[in-house]
């Protein structure tokens, strides 16, 4: 069984770390490679990889490139990630035989008449397959590399993600105008220089930085020393940081977004993209951080989060589709 995992990203960021680790763990089972552009390439040095600069998700090109390269590697099973990566698969349906698995990652995604064309659609949260009846429910997990080390919860309070409008980073700095505690935002994207000019504006250059030179080794060293990480997002699949700051035993509180509900107790959380309930729940709840117990939920995590139990469902799926064809 050989399987193509397909990303469309120009970051290497949360989707393209969870297909990374995926390909690995099934790499022990089963042949993977990943289907990438080049500004992703030179960080699956663990994983077979192909380098295929992919345009507009309606190119006819693309389809040409992604149909030659599946008949010359012989892959069974073609696994998108994402709105575009998903889009282009079920476009090569129309030429080809292969069966298609769509991850559904985040709530920008292709239509459901695209996604109901796959032949096995997964969902990070419950949320994003309602009415997919074809979709499974395979939560994201905490990093495999991270060691979980408990957190000193000495250092800053952390907030993780693409710069992007989606993930509220703008909303969280609004609500930091009464805090003392310094507030680290580690990513990279479009609204670094706005998030910037935001700070300076507030007068809040000596509380908020912003890290865009980061690794997923690095953001390890942090969480050994987070007192905290915020979810600010107006929408999420995982957020996967939720789960990495709970298994180093760091405090979390944002929006109701993702999986956050499923493990955040509700006193810790407010509806998105209403920065006046943000500012409250963090001048409420962020003093209750240094007591607070992680351990159950990190129980919790270890349980039903892990990179093992995600792979066999994934893996489960793989083999049902080819069954059914033998």
């Amino acid at each position: 069984m050989k399987i193509a995992h397909l990303i469309t990203g120009s970051i290497f960021a949360g989707i393209e770390q969870h297909v990374y680790e995926l390909a690995q763990s099934l790499n022990k089972k089963t042949s993977q490679i990943i289907i990438c552009g080049s500004h992703i390439q030179k960080h699956l040095n663990k994983v077979d990889h192909e380098t295929i600069e992919l345009g507009s998700r309606y190119s006819p090109i693309n389809i040409l490139k992604l149909r030659k390269f599946v008949k010359q590697n012989d892959v069974d099973i073609l696994h998108c990630h994402g709105s575009k990566s998903s889009t282009i698969g079920n476009l090569l349906r129309l030429f080809d035989s292969i069966k298609i698995v769509s991850t559904i990652h985040g709530h920008k995604r292709a239509s459901n008449s695209v996604i109901k064309k796959s032949h096995a659609v997964i969902g990070v949260n419950k949320k994003l397959i309602n009415g997919i009846e074809n979709a499974v429910f395979i939560p994201n997990w905490f990093s495999p590399v991270h060691q979980g080390i408990p957190s000193s919860r000495s250092g800053p309070i952390l907030a993780i993600g693409r710069l992007e409008k989606v993930k509220g980073f703008d909303l969280l700095i609004r609500s930091w105008i009464n805090i003392d505690n310094p507030l680290e935002i580690i990513g990279s994207g479009q609204e670094e220089k706005s998030l910037n000019a935001l700070i300076k504006s507030h007068g809040l250059e000596k509380k908020i930085s912003i890290i865009t030179d980061y690794s997923y080794t690095s953001i390890e060293e942090k969480y050994k020393s987070a007192s905290g990480l915020i979810i600010s997002s107006l929408r999420e699949g995982g957020p996967r940081v939720v789960l990495e700051a709970i298994n180093h035993d760091i405090p979390v509180l944002g929006t109701k977004v993702g999986i956050l509900p499923q493990l955040i107790s509700k006193e810790f959380l407010v509806e998105p993209n209403n920065q006046e309930k943000l500012q409250i729940l963090i001048e409420e709840m962020l003093p209750l951080f240094p007591q607070m117990n992680m351990a159950a939920l990190k129980d919790q995590i270890h349980e039903n989060y892990s990179i093992e139990s995600a792979s066999q469902a994934t893996l489960n799926i793989y083999e049902s589709l080819l069954r059914a064809d033998s």
